[in-house]
C-alpha cells in the first residue's frame, strides 16, 4: 500500500508558477462515505504539498492523512492522520516550513475535517459508531464542547466571514456559531443533495451539487448554478467540492468522468476558456485542494452562554409567516423533545398569540421540534426534523419555517404584551439553577 501512495505523488502535471497549494491524493476516495459512518479513503491518503519548487508529502509515513486546512497566517495546518491502518483519524498540525507533524486532538472516536477558529480553538467532525457530532477544542486547556445535540450524521465545511461554522446534514448546508448557537439552514430551498461547501472572497459559498457546482448568494434565496468558465467541463464530469480559490477568478477543484475513474485536479473560473487540468497523479485520485496563503481572519464570536443555565428562551414573532401558506387558523403551539427511545415526546403547549407569536421556555441541549395545530386540535403545520437550543440561548425567529433571509416586521409581538416570562415546557430535562 506504501507503494501505491508513493506513486500517486509522481502527477502527470508539473508545478508551475502559481501559488502553493495542498491536495489528498488517495487510491480510492468516495466521498459520500461519512454519511453512512464508511470510510472516505478505504485505501489510505496522503496529504501533498505542490509549489513551484515541486511537490512532497506532508506526513510522509502515515498510513493515511487528509482534510487540510491553513491557518490564517500561511504557516502551519490542521489535517486528519491515521498513522497506521489500525488507528483511528485524529487531528493533527504541522508547520509547513518543515518538522514531524504534533497531534493536537486526541479522542476514542475518529475525528476528521479540522478548522481553525479565529480565537485560536479547533473545531473538527468526532464520528462515532452510529453518528457523528461537531465539537469544538481549545489546544491550550483541552477544553471540549459539543456543538450538536440532535442524532445524525455532520460534517464540517468551512468557517464564514462572519464566524459561523458551516456543516453538511441532513443532505444540506447548515450553519451554527463556535458555541452551538443559532443552528440553522443557510437555505430554506431544500433542493438536491449539497456538499463540499466553501465561502470564496466575494461572500457567496459555493457547494457541489448533481455533479456540478452551485452558490448561494446575499441576494438570492435560492442556489445559482455556477458556470465556471464560458466552456463549461463537459456534461458527463462529475465535480467534488470544495473549491480552493486561488484569485476571484481562478478556482481549483477535483473533478473525473461521471462514468466512474479518479478524480484529478482542474482549474477554472469565470471568462475562462475552458478547465485545465493541474494534478492528474497515476493511479489514484486527487481531491480537496486548499491554497497555501495567508487570509484575513473571520470575527470572533463573543458567546454569552451561561453554563450553569439548563434551558433557552426561543420567541417567535409570527408563525403565520411561512414560506408556504399555512392552511387554517393557528391556536396553539405543541412543543416536543426526542425520548430515549426516538419518539417525540411532548413537553408542553400554549396558545398562539392573535398575532401568531409565542414565547417559551425549553431544556437546553436537546432535541426539540414544534407544530402548530388549530382550535380542535388538528395539525395545521408540523417541522420534520429536530433542532436544538443551547444553555441560556435567546433566540428569535420570524416566522414558521420563513428562512434565515426573511426580515422580522417592527413591531413588539403581542405576546411580550401578554407576559413578560416565557411559558415553561421543560418535562423532566429543564431546571433553571
Amino acid at each position: 500500500m506504501l507503494v501505491a501512495l508513493v506513486s500517486l505523488l509522481a502527477g502527470q502535471a508539473r508545478p508551475g508558477d502559481g501559488p502553493a497549494f495542498l491536495y489528498t491524493a488517495a487510491p480510492r476516495y468516495e466521498a459520500a462515505a461519512w454519511n453512512r459512518g464508511g470510510e472516505r479513503f478505504p485505501d489510505g491518503a496522503r496529504l501533498v504539498l505542490v509549489t513551484p519548487e515541486g511537490r512532497h508529502a506532508v506526513a510522509p509515513g502515515f498510513f493515511a492523512s487528509a482534510d487540510a486546512a491553513v491557518s490564517y497566517d500561511g504557516r502551519r495546518i490542521l489535517f486528519a492522520g491515521r498513522p497506521l491502518r489500525q488507528d483511528r483519524w485524529q487531528i493533527w498540525q504541522a508547520d509547513l516550513a518543515g518538522g514531524a507533524p504534533r497531534r493536537v486532538v486526541t479522542t476514542a472516536d475518529a475525528c476528521i475535517r479540522p478548522l481553525y477558529l479565529p480565537d485560536g480553538r479547533l473545531v473538527y467532525t468526532r464520528v462515532a459508531s452510529a453518528e457523528s457530532e461537531i465539537e469544538v477544542v481549545s489546544p491550550e486547556d483541552g477544553k471540549r464542547d459539543v456543538l450538536t445535540h440532535v442524532p445524525g450524521w455532520y460534517l464540517t465545511d468551512d468557517i464564514l466571514r462572519d464566524g459561523r461554522i458551516l456543516f453538511e446534514w441532513r443532505g444540506d448546508l447548515f450553519t451554527v456559531y463556535p458555541d452551538g448557537t443559532g443552528v440553522e439552514s443557510l437555505r430554506c430551498d431544500h433542493g438536491p443533495r449539497r456538499s463540499g461547501a466553501r465561502q470564496v472572497s466575494s461572500g457567496e459559498v459555493v457547494f457541489s451539487v448533481e455533479g456540478g457546482l452551485a452558490r448561494f448568494t446575499s441576494a438570492l434565496a435560492v442556489q445559482d448554478a455556477l458556470a465556471l468558465s464560458e466552456k463549461p467541463p463537459p456534461a458527463d464530469w462529475e465535480i467534488a467540492g470544495p473549491v480552493a480559490e486561488v484569485a476571484p477568478d481562478r478556482w481549483l477543484f477535483a473533478a473525473r468522468p461521471h462514468s466512474g475513474g479518479a478524480y484529478a485536479i482542474h482549474q477554472s473560473g469565470p471568462g475562462w476558456r475552458g478547465p485545465e487540468s493541474v494534478e492528474s497523479p497515476r493511479g489514484g485520485n486527487a481531491v480537496e485542494p486548499v491554497v497555501v496563503a495567508a487570509r484575513v481572519p473571520p470575527r470572533e464570536f463573543p458567546s454569552g452562554l451561561v453554563p450553569t443555565r439548563t434551558t433557552g428562551n426561543l420567541l417567535c414573532l409570527n408563525a403565520n409567516e411561512a414560506k408556504d401558506p399555512i392552511p387554517g387558523t393557528i391556536h396553539t403551539v405543541r412543543v416536543y423533545t426526542r425520548g430515549e427511545a426516538g419518539a417525540p415526546q411532548l413537553l408542553g403547549q400554549t396558545p398562539v398569540a392573535s398575532d401568531g407569536s409565542f414565547y417559551v421556555e425549553v431544556p437546553a441541549d436537546r432535541p426539540i421540534r414544534m407544530e402548530l395545530v388549530d382550535a380542535a386540535g388538528a395539525r395545521l403545520r408540523a417541522e420534520e426534523q429536530w433542532f436544538w437550543m443551547r444553555p441560556s440561548e435567546q433566540r428569535i425567529c420570524v416566522g414558521c419555517h420563513a428562512g434565515p433571509e426573511r426580515a422580522p416586521e417592527n413591531k413588539v409581538p403581542e405576546i411580550l404584551n401578554q407576559r413578560l416570562a416565557p411559558v415553561k415546557m421543560l418535562g423532566d430535562y429543564g431546571h433553571p439553577q
